[in-house]
């Protein structure tokens, strides 16, 4: 509870800032703000904030246990001649449930946690009698795109590629993963009068960092796929599946979750935003070691069109 009221005080605070920057919303409607908010390599400033909670359970977890995380994501466009620089940092404060000693059993990666398998705890100790919370790692993607999408009769096609990189800021080990990490990126999207479908896949490696902590060979692969109602309202899901390598006995961790949800685009006062809600359900999941098992996101994305801060 203690995550959430922070998330909803750092949306208030924010919501607040960015109203006074958004004097007007460039004479744009509801309408089209959410048409543009659909393209992930479009020309909007966008600052999601989101609360992420994970159940998940391992061989001697007792049962669940609860991951709570807050990010907040800026994302915001470059002119760069014919094409775009999007650039996205995601900050992110989570909490686990396992003490910091414990790095070995439980650690946060993007978008999910790490356990590696057939690792036990210490004979005595009960590495879930306490709670790790603080600053995670910083994560950077960098997607040059076209400015102008590929246009076909019913759709609008749009694609993006460029680095994304990692950096080990976290404030306690189990927080992060303690590796300077870099990989490529890419984007796919097809923006239909009724569906909005897409790809967006991240892959790091390490390359520097903590000599003592595991290196690090992972990836995410999130698809979204959402169906547009009236007034505003979308229903669909955007989850994340996350593949990782273990460093102590080399398997393939794999955790594939499916979803669904709602969203709505309005306006705060001037300032607009798309809030909504998923909950996801790994219907692929390890199980000889500590991993997720179901999830819900509540989130809010302000939005402000690039072009009113050119004005």
């Amino acid at each position: 509870m203690r995550r959430l009221f922070q998330a909803i005080t750092a949306i208030a605070v924010l919501t607040s800032s960015l109203t006074t920057v958004a004097e007007e919303p460039g004479g744009r409607s509801a309408e089209e703000i959410s048409r543009m908010m659909d393209n992930p390599v479009g020309e909007l400033i966008t600052i999601p904030i989101q609360y992420d909670v994970l159940r998940v359970k391992g061989p001697d977890t007792d049962g669940e246990r609860t991951v709570g995380t807050v990010k907040i994501i800026p994302t915001f466009p470059v002119q760069l001649g014919n094409v775009n620089l999007i650039s996205r940092v995601a900050f992110s404060f989570p909490s686990l449930p396992i003490d910091d000693d414990f790095p070995s059993l439980l650690t946060q990666a993007p978008e999910t946690v790490v356990g590696e398998p057939g690792t036990a705890s210490l004979p005595g100790t009960d590495p879930f009698a306490g709670r790790s919370d603080g600053f995670g790692d910083l994560v950077y993607v960098g997607l040059i795109s076209p400015r102008r999408a590929i246009k076909t009769k019913n759709a609008s096609i749009i694609w993006g590629v460029g680095p994304t990189v990692i950096f080990p800021t976290a404030s306690k080990d189990v927080l992060g993963q303690g590796k300077y990490q870099i990989g490529p990126a890419a984007v796919f999207g097809y923006l239909g009068k009724e569906w909005t479908l897409g790809l967006f896949g991240q892959h790091w490696h390490s390359i520097a960092g903590d000599e003592d902590r595991p290196e690090v060979q992972q990836t995410n692969v999130q698809y979204f796929v959402y169906k547009k109602l009236a007034n505003q309202w979308s229903i669909g899901a955007s989850p994340t599946v996350t593949i990782s390598q273990s460093d102590v006995t080399g398997e393939t961790l794999l955790n594939i979750p499916v979803g669904v949800g709602v969203n709505k685009t309005l306006f705060f006062g001037k300032l607009p935003a798309r809030v909504g809600v998923e909950a996801h359900y790994y219907a692929v999941h390890e199980d000889d070691t500590i991993a997720p098992r179901w999830g819900l996101r509540f989130s809010i994305t302000p939005v402000i069109p690039a072009a009113m801060l050119r004005r």
